[in-house]
């Protein structure tokens, strides 16, 4: 995979070499296998590699099929087979074995702006027509590959990293108060297309960008489907073999030839995963040294994970090594560069995350994770509630049967959920401006108001996985996909998400409801006689503690190793006001606890640099 970078200069003047080799070099943390860069007139293109073994390899970049469109491009293509198919089909001469960026000059030569919608897989990648003095960005549907831009008036730059853009003279250093407050009351952002630099921002996911004559244009080239065609299935046990075939799929266009991890715990997310990649090897299709990495409580608070995570790995036949994180106390170590983040993190115990990824880096260069497992695949326990409300008491009773038929058990009425549904509306979370707000930063950005529209925006419709569909488009998946990014945590790892394969994704949304409910029942079923019965019995089981709360108990007052917010936070936040940080955290439930912890993670982040 790779790291990108460019610069289009809108007042024509050659672009400077020597800061287009600086954006190569920052790159190399990232993509430590050989960068270049290449500059011609106003329009320059840097590029960094990494190798990681996948179908297809690696090749250099910028590349060009024939000397006048150039491309850098960070991409992963799914269903390789289907679109050499159909690229050879338009009377091109793309081979079977051709790199990633290679196919995607291919696809631009055969049908141009829309070239993304023929696209499946993870990407973000920028092609310069030298023939029309054009530069084309895209990015992948759900953002899993990131790309960031500024716009001055002299210059057009981006790249894969944050940091490469910042780079650039021109590009101000002024921080977003409009971001410094999502992150403040939600601890991620609320836009899609914000950083927390005013002059920086993000191409959103599912989106294009075009700069030509001077002008950058944006559009959207594609959304989930709002009105997909309902899957119907004379069996019902075929709608659980569909969606494991599926998921095969994208475990198997995610695996490199030789090694990877896959982040385990003892649920059935990624213990799902691993018995797909189990059934491949086992057939033939994939030969990959897959490893399992599990991070666990050995003292702080009860943990099962270890014992269901032996239980899947002794099934499947896996490796797994575990990581006891009792140790790790909030902010930990995080003065370290290998801390360092180019945005600000709401995440005091990241260096869990940050020796975990270490742990797996030293296997390979592929991690597949479970992310997106609940949001694609749980439903809410309401639905015969609603039927019966809606008095479609045979419907009811119907799906009743075929539910206890499948999982031999009778579902839960979800009764309570459907109540609570008629009270607060569908599967909403609501915010609250914290008490520690400065009331001038507060005004400043209409954040009384900013919060009121974020706790009533429209709910996604979607006529038969509402749920999904409101998990899968929000803003939240981008902001995480950012923060594991390599350019990110400077791991030469590249982290994957096979629940959100786009094919996986359509699938899951065309079933209907009564496969779904209860505890993720689809693939319960999907994954009998493929994980231990045992494990397929758990229901779904938080933590038994909150892991700053435990800690807090354990740690008492010096919990946070002497670190307090400094005043560089203060143009937004009341210190003494946090709880968190003048004594009362004990008294904080949780969540609360983990808000509090915010102001200090910015004043961190602010510190490491300069600000």
């Amino acid at each position: 995979m790779s790291g990108i970078a460019g610069i289009v200069a809108l007042d024509g003047a050659p672009v400077d070499a020597a800061l287009l080799d600086r954006m190569a070099g920052v790159l190399a943390s990232r993509a430590p296998d050989g960068t270049a860069a290449r500059a011609d007139g106003a329009i320059g293109l840097a590029h960094a590699l990494l190798r990681t073994g996948d179908v297809g390899g690696d090749v250099p970049q910028p590349l060009s099929l024939d000397g006048r469109t150039w491309i850098v491009a960070d991409a992963r293509i799914d269903g390789r087979g289907e679109l050499v198919r159909a690229l050879r089909a338009g009377g091109t001469d793309a081979r079977a074995d051709a790199p990633a960026a290679e196919l995607l000059l291919h696809a631009w030569r055969l049908w141009g702006d829309g070239c993304p919608a023929h696209l499946l897989g993870d990407f973000a990648f920028a092609l310069w027509d030298g023939e029309r003095r054009r530069l084309f960005c895209a990015r992948d549907p759900f953002g899993v590959k990131p790309l960031y831009y500024a716009a001055t008036p002299r210059a057009f730059v981006f790249s894969s990293s944050l940091d490469c853009v910042r780079l650039h003279p021109d590009v101000p250093a002024a921080l977003d108060e409009g971001w410094i407050a999502d992150f403040l009351v939600h601890g991620e952002a609320q836009s899609t297309d914000a950083t927390v630099y005013a002059a920086i921002r993000q191409l959103p996911p599912a989106h294009l960008l075009v700069v030509e004559d001077g002008r950058v244009s944006l559009r959207r080239w594609w959304s989930l489907p709002d009105d997909p065609e309902p899957l119907r299935l004379r069996d019902p046990w075929e709608y659980a073999e569909r969606f494991f075939h599926a998921l095969r799929e994208a475990v198997a266009d995610r695996l490199p030839r030789e090694r990877a991890g896959i982040l385990m715990s003892g649920g059935r997310d990624s213990t799902g995963l691993a018995a797909a990649w189990r059934d491949l090897v086992d057939d033939g299709t994939r030969a990959t040294d897959l490893q399992g990495f599990t991070a666990y409580h050995a003292r702080l608070m009860p943990d099962e994970e270890p014992a269901y995570t032996s239980l899947a790995a002794e099934a499947l036949r896996l490796t797994v090594h575990y990581l006891a994180v009792d140790d790790y106390a909030p902010f930990a170590r995080w003065e370290e560069p290998a801390l360092h983040r180019p945005q600000p993190t709401a995440s005091p115990l990241l260096a869990i995350e940050a020796d975990q990824y270490r742990q797996a880096a030293a296997h390979g260069r592929v991690l597949l994770t479970g992310q997106g497992g609940d949001a694609l695949l749980r439903e809410s326990r309401s639905r015969l509630a609603k039927l019966a409300a809606q008095g479609r008491l045979l419907r009811a009773a119907r799906e009743s049967v075929e539910y206890a038929r499948l999982h031999r058990r009778l579902p839960r009425p979800g009764v309570r959920t459907w109540l609570a549904e008629r009270r607060s509306g569908p599967y909403r979370s609501t915010a609250a401006v914290p008490r520690w707000i400065s009331p001038a930063f507060a005004a400043r950005v209409g954040l009384a108001e900013r919060v009121a529209a974020w706790n009533a925006r429209p709910f996604p419709a979607h006529p038969l996985r509402p749920e999904a569909a409101a998990h899968l488009s929000g803003t939240l998946w981008p902001a995480l996909f950012g923060v594991w990014d390599p350019g990110a945590t400077g791991i030469a790892m590249e982290v994957r998400h096979p629940y959100f394969d786009l094919r996986l994704v359509g699938l899951a949304l065309s079933i209907p409801p009564a496969q779904w409910y209860n505890d993720k029942g689809l693939l319960r079923i999907a994954m009998r006689g493929r994980l231990p019965a045992r494990l397929l019995a758990r229901p779904k089981t938080p933590l038994a503690d909150d892991p700053l709360a435990a800690r807090l108990r354990v740690l008492g007052r010096g919990w946070l190793g002497g670190r307090s917010a400094a005043p560089n936070v203060a143009p937004w936040v009341e210190l003494a006001r946090v709880p968190a940080l003048a004594g009362g955290a004990s008294a904080q439930p949780p969540h609360a606890l983990s808000a509090d912890l915010r102001p200090l993670a910015l004043s961190l982040w602010l510190s490491r640099t300069g600000g």
